[in-house]
């Protein structure tokens, strides 16, 4: 046949092309890629060969590893040793376990012929030659190089004899580090042997004679000329990447496709990495093809293939936000067919991440010490889900009603100095909570009453009694710190429970996550809180509710009254009148996503340079000021700037700063430029005047779940509560 030249149209037949390139997929999307198929193609039909066409890939035979589906069915063919004929196809093919830079999906043309003597090699070896050439883009004959196994001496001839009589250079070496043996697969006993074919570069390259089996990118592999052995019979075949031979005119990279190239473009302004973006085109033409050829999702052959696709292109979605997916599927040309079995698989995977989730949870009750390998292997657990499952193991169960909760004081004895206010706030938290509570009783130890070991011994019964399944504050004070080598830390890790407090009991809060990791919530206390003139504020219970009681997700509520005016203790029992609340302000935009750790800064600080300090690092930070009489601006920006140098900030990844009490207006601006003077160089978001700490009505936060911060919005993620 007369070579095909760029100049002149192919003249395989117009509908058959149009059968062969009208695919979801866009394989042989561009003029190039179909340019090398039609020559490749019509060479091979002008001497003597017969085109098959495409066979659906739900028909190729699953133990095949690289699937070509319309050759595949003749493998049971040439096992029995019947006789093939001469065939030339192009089929969209995939790589059932191929990984980047290899095409998951890719176009395969090709030839399968008989061999029944050493004519018919000879002729063989002289078709597939020829073919290749015409389908190269690059027609000079120089470009074309074949590398023959010096132990394969019977090919040598008629793959010599070719390459004189059309061009090209035949390499015959001694051990190649390419290799040149095949294997068809479990259960086949057919054996393969024979040349490849490369196209060589000008002018790229290490050495000027390096040979075509060096790794540099002078030699670009074109296509295999098999001789496959089954039983006493031979058989040619040729298998040839189209769009690693398309790509040669783009560079030595098959992403350089047009068709290619868009795709991998729009993965990466959606987000993806290079190496993402490849792998996600790759991805959705190897799930277009199954698709279009009726693939169900399934547990075997071409169905558990598109099931493992569908949720290899699931994960690298899976950072993206949705619209941007879908913006993205729409821009790769997804069909709803498409669209609808990922939404299915979705829905599947979650369902079964779930059941699998629970089961690993129950197992984890019954055995803490199961290893995450055995996590992962038996439930199928990412590393993040075993980690985010061990956290939670963490986290206390729920409060319910009737449940018994102490109220413990390791700090200020405020409850013997307002007895009134005491009961007022015991008996409104179990009205509306049903909860049974009660000051902690004090053991009979000797100690005077509200000394450090008395209030440590107080602390420690609550944590050690089985019955009590929650531990409130009375109130803060200042002398928590004083407590900390007393405190019994394994108790608490053994049996966790709700703890809920602030401002002071920040000491403790801290010290029990840093040493067990357990959350506890920073959160409303007795006698400042729940003993409300006027009831406990509505946003105030519902917020311990959700959190400790109803095992809660979500966005944080705004509120909006604040009750900020003073009323004292001592004798004034009028309900505060509210006013309406300060708007959280975004004083630095952006998002964050960690574990939350709450505090009162000038609490916090007592454990720098102590064993009981909590790692900062990759937290959201809420924090607050203490309201005690003269504390303002200057000794906040004491307190922030030692939290600077001390490096606590450095390593945080986002910032929520407590709503001051009854600041003035110049206070709060003042704040705002210290917070960014102290974060000067850091780059976390921050947002101010949040509803919590030393604040009405406040909510409850807690210790160490995580939590995404996206400008004024802070987000709970995962239960705080079993």
């Amino acid at each position: 046949m007369k070579q095909t030249t760029t100049g002149q149209a192919p003249t395989l037949d117009p509908a058959f092309q149009e059968r062969m390139f009208s695919t979801m997929s866009s394989l042989a999307g561009s003029p190039a890629t179909r340019g090398v198929v039609v020559r490749f193609l019509q060479t091979l039909i002008d001497r003597g060969y017969r085109l098959t066409p495409a066979v659906p890939l739900t028909e190729a035979d699953a133990t095949v590893a690289f699937v070509n589906a319309t050759v595949t069915p003749f493998k049971a063919t040439l096992a029995e040793n019947r006789p093939i004929g001469r065939i030339c196809h192009y089929q969209p093919c995939f790589r059932a376990h191929g990984e980047h830079p290899w095409l998951f999906a890719f176009g395969m043309t090709g030839l399968l012929a008989d061999i029944d003597s050493d004519d018919d090699l000879r002729r063989v070896a002289e078709d597939s030659h020829v073919a290749t050439l015409a389908a190269l883009p690059d027609h000079r004959a120089d470009r074309l190089h074949i590398l023959l196994d010096a132990r394969d001496s019977d090919l040598v001839g008629p793959v010599a004899k070719a390459a004189q009589r059309h061009g090209g250079k035949l390499h015959v070496l001694d051990a190649p580090e390419v290799s040149t043996r095949w294997e068809y697969g479990e259960g086949y006993a057919l054996r393969g042997r024979g040349i490849t074919y490369y196209y060589r570069r000008p002018d790229v390259g290490c050495a000027t004679e390096c040979r075509p089996d060096c790794r540099c990118a002078r030699w670009q592999p074109l296509s295999n000329l098999i001789v496959v052995q089954a039983g006493e019979r031979r058989y040619a075949e040729v298998g040839f990447g189209v769009e690693i031979t398309a790509a040669i005119p783009f560079g030595p990279n098959a992403y350089a496709l047009p068709e290619l190239a868009d795709r991998v473009e729009a993965a990466e302004q959606a987000g993806l990495s290079p190496a993402q973006a490849a792998d996600a085109v790759n991805l959705f033409r190897a799930l277009a093809l199954l698709i279009e050829d009726g693939a169900k999702p399934t547990g075997k052959g071409p169905g558990s293939v598109l099931r493992k696709f569908c949720l290899r292109l699931l994960e690298l979605f899976a950072p993206l936000p949705a619209d941007r997916a879908d913006v993205l599927l729409e821009r790769l040309g997804a069909a709803p067919e498409l669209r609808s079995v990922l939404g299915d698989e979705r829905e599947r995977r979650a369902r079964a991440g779930a059941r699998n989730l629970k089961t690993a949870a129950a197992v984890l009750d019954r055995r803490p010490e199961t290893s995450d390998a055995d996590l992962h292997s038996t439930y199928g657990l990412s590393k993040a889900q075993v980690h985010s499952l061990r956290q939670a193991r963490l986290r206390p169960p729920r409060l319910e009603r009737g449940d018994a909760v102490a109220v413990v004081s390791p700090s200020w004895q405020g409850a013997a100095v307002f007895p009134e206010r005491a009961a007022r706030g015991l008996k409104d938290l179990s009205d509306w909570s049903g909860l049974r509570v009660a000051q902690a009783a004090r053991p009979e130890s000797g100690h005077a009453p509200g000394s450090r070991q008395a209030r440590a011994e107080e602390f420690n019964a609550a944590l050690r009694d089985r019955d009590v399944k929650g531990v409130l504050w009375m109130i803060g004070g200042l002398t928590a710190a004083e407590l900390l080598d007393l405190i019994d830390y394994d108790a608490f890790a053994e049996h966790p429970k709700v703890l809920c407090g602030y401002s002071d009991a920040t000491v403790l809060h801290h010290a029990l996550y840093a040493r067990t990791g357990v959350t506890t919530f920073y959160g409303p206390a007795v006698l400042s809180e729940f003993a409300e003139t006027g009831g406990t504020p509505e946003y105030t219970r519902r917020s311990f509710r959700d959190l400790t009681m109803r095992a809660w997700t979500g966005t944080f509520p705004r509120f909006a009254d604040m009750l900020d005016e003073f009323v004292d203790w001592a004798g004034d029992d009028r309900a505060r009148l509210p006013e309406p609340a300060r708007a959280r302000t975004v004083l630095r935009p952006g998002t964050a996503q960690g574990p939350l750790l709450a505090g009162c800064v000038p609490s916090a600080l007592q454990l720098l340079g102590t064993p009981w300090l909590p790692d900062y690092s990759g937290h959201v930070l809420a924090l607050e000021l203490t309201d005690d009489d003269g504390y303002g601006t200057a000794h906040a920006a004491r307190d922030l700037w030692q939290l600077r140098h001390a490096g606590l900030l450095d390593r945080a990844v986002g910032l929520v700063m407590g709503r001051p009490r009854r600041w003035t207006a110049d206070q709060r601006a003042e704040l705002d430029r210290v917070l960014l003077d102290v974060c000067h160089g850091l780059t976390f978001p921050i947002v101010t005047e949040f509803e919590f700490g030393h604040s009405d009505p406040v909510l409850t936060l807690p210790v160490g779940v995580p939590v995404k911060l996206d400008g004024e919005d802070l987000r709970l993620l995962e239960p705080a509560v079993r």
